[in-house]
């Protein structure tokens, strides 16, 4: 005996942290329907002066993905072993927004406990926590951001 239950598409919504663990469009094996986006190039800079690399990704990817697939080095030190994973809990994937701001979603729960606690300056961002584009990204919009910022 089966049981399914069937519930509709708007009331499954993934967290960010969620989404952070999706595998990116065309790398399944199933067959999807492609559905077209706008894109955002992306600059991604390390503190410590080095080489920038700059992608162009879709709309609502998430930040912290977009990095580390970048090959980037979003974590130093013992970050690399004692991060959360992306799901917004200690605060080590921290990025400066130096331009476009306005093209991340809105700050989460998790990144408003981290500014009332002090530990979130103004223009950073868990990267976690940030989808990319929004809802409404212009075509060609550019989000410039610092990796590992000096706290």
């Amino acid at each position: 005996m089966s049981l399914s239950i069937a519930s509709p598409a708007s009331a499954v919504r993934p967290s960010i942290a969620c989404l952070s663990r999706r595998r990116p469009v065309g790398r399944s094996s199933r067959s999807q329907m492609r559905v077209e986006a706008a894109s955002v190039k992306v600059t991604i800079t390390p503190s410590d002066g080095g080489e920038s690399i700059t992608t162009t990704v879709d709309t609502a990817s998430v930040l912290r993905t977009v990095i580390l697939d970048t090959g980037a080095q979003l974590y130093g030190g013992m970050d690399r072993l004692m991060n959360c994973g992306g799901m917004g809990n200690c605060g080590t994937c921290l990025v400066d927004v130096v331009e476009g701001a306005d093209l991340l979603s809105e700050q989460t729960e998790a990144e408003l406990r981290k500014v009332k606690a002090g530990k979130l300056k103004e223009g950073w961002r868990m990267s976690c926590q940030c989808l990319v584009g929004g809802d409404a990204a212009p075509e060609g919009a550019e989000l410039s951001v610092v990796v590992r910022p000096k706290k």
